[in-house]
This record gives structure tokens, C-alpha cells and sequence, in this order.
């Protein structure tokens, strides 16, 4: 194609690199949020996950969930000599090893959370807790959790133990005729879970909190099976 484009064209409608999509503009004229020369949309039908939104008063901090460094997806949740590390699970004071959450020293302060407390991380999806990991590392505006930790549900569809931030991410697609990464970013809040709070939970689901927990390897498949 370098050499004679018109005789080696690509496999584009045009043959050529196209920085105007000439298939989109055809195709699917009718989608503003995935347009034939991309750009920044500050609004959209589909999602409203942006911090200069409405909804960013209630929900001020923008979650990024990536894949993590210790397992693969869900697997390999479980490895005991992973646990051991604070980037990949944190224990409670109640002894259950909870998934991080990052939080920049600036953000915790304002919500009076110190590193290792359990903290709710929710928007109107549903609340997930996680155990804080207090860094510089990441900027102010933002909080962390990586995906994959094994669902622990407290109330099913709504409260989850075990750290599966993919229960609150955005359920619809990124445009009406296209999917993509909607966990990259969405608003959450972060909040510290007090006493009264663990103690009302363990009082109205105490079926959820008699489920066998490993103390090195977490939740147990076996807390699941009914007899």
C-alpha cells in the first residue's frame, strides 16, 4: 500500500486510511455519540458518567476498574500467597479480607477515612464494600478498584462483600449500534462504613454472613451449596 496505494488499497470502503468513516456515516447515520471523526462527546443518551454532570454532586468520584496484577478476571482470586499482599486484598477489623479501594490522601481526609478502614464504594446501582488503600499514587477526583474479586453478596442486586465492582458499573451499551469498555470510568461515592452499619447488615442477612470464609483464601464455594 506504501509503495502503490491504488493497486494495494486497504480493506476500508475507500481502500485508503480513512480518518473520516465513510461505513459509519452510511451505516448509522442516526448515532451522535459514535460520530465518522471521533471526538470528545460531553454528553450522551446512553451514559451520564462524567464528572462535570448533574450527577456528580451526588456521586463526585470517577471509578476506573481495570484489570488487576493478581489474577485473571475472577481467577485466581483465591491464591493465599497473593492475598498477602495489600494491593490485592486488605483485612477488615472484623478479619474478612475486603478488595481495595485507591483513594488519594485528599479524598479520604475529606471523608474522614484512614488506610484499612471499611468503606461502601455505591452510586443508584448498589453498594459494594472494599477495604481502603490510602496512596499518592493516583490523582485527586478518582478512586480504584480492580475488577475480578469474587462476588460475596450481602443482598443480592444490591450490597456485595466481596469487592465486585462490576455489579454498579453502567448496564447499558457505550452508543445505541455499538458496545465498548463502560467500566473505565463511572461515578461512585466513597464512604466509611461504621459499626452500626456492619452490625444492622449482619442483624437483616445473617444467612449472608454465616457463609464458610476461608481466613487465607476468602470466600469458599462451599458456603453456596444447599444440602
Amino acid at each position: 500500500f506504501y509503495e502503490d496505494p491504488e493497486n494495494n488499497p486497504l480493506s476500508t470502503p475507500t481502500g485508503k486510511l480513512e480518518y473520516y468513516a465513510t461505513e459509519i456515516a452510511e451505516k448509522t447515520p442516526n448515532d451522535p455519540e459514535r460520530p465518522p471523526v471521533p471526538h470528545w462527546i460531553e454528553c450522551g443518551e446512553s451514559h451520564d458518567e462524567r464528572l462535570s454532570s448533574k450527577r456528580a454532586e451526588k456521586y463526585p468520584l470517577l471509578c476506573q476498574s481495570n484489570h488487576g496484577r493478581w489474577r485473571m478476571h475472577a481467577q485466581c482470586d483465591d491464591i493465599i500467597w497473593n492475598r498477602e499482599v495489600e494491593t490485592m486484598k486488605l483485612r477488615g477489623f472484623d478479619g474478612y479480607q475486603y478488595e481495595p479501594v485507591w483513594l488519594h490522601t485528599s479524598e479520604a481526609e475529606k471523608r474522614g477515612i484512614k488506610h484499612g478502614d471499611i468503606v461502601k464504594v455505591f452510586n443508584e446501582r448498589g453498594i459494594v464494600l472494599c477495604g481502603a488503600y490510602v496512596t499518592e499514587r493516583l490523582t485527586p477526583g478518582v478512586c480504584y478498584v480492580d475488577h475480578g474479586s469474587r462476588l460475596d453478596p450481602i443482598i443480592p442486586g444490591w450490597l456485595d462483600r466481596g469487592g465486585a465492582i462490576n455489579t454498579i458499573t453502567p448496564t447499558a451499551p457505550t452508543s445505541k449500534n455499538a458496545t465498548g469498555m463502560a467500566v473505565s470510568g463511572f461515578l461512585v461515592e466513597v464512604q466509611k462504613v461504621s459499626d452500626e452499619e456492619l452490625e444492622q447488615w449482619k442483624r437483616d442477612c445473617p444467612e449472608a454472613f454465616a457463609r464458610k470464609i476461608d481466613e487465607a483464601a476468602g470466600v469458599c464455594l462451599e458456603g453456596w451449596l444447599i444440602e
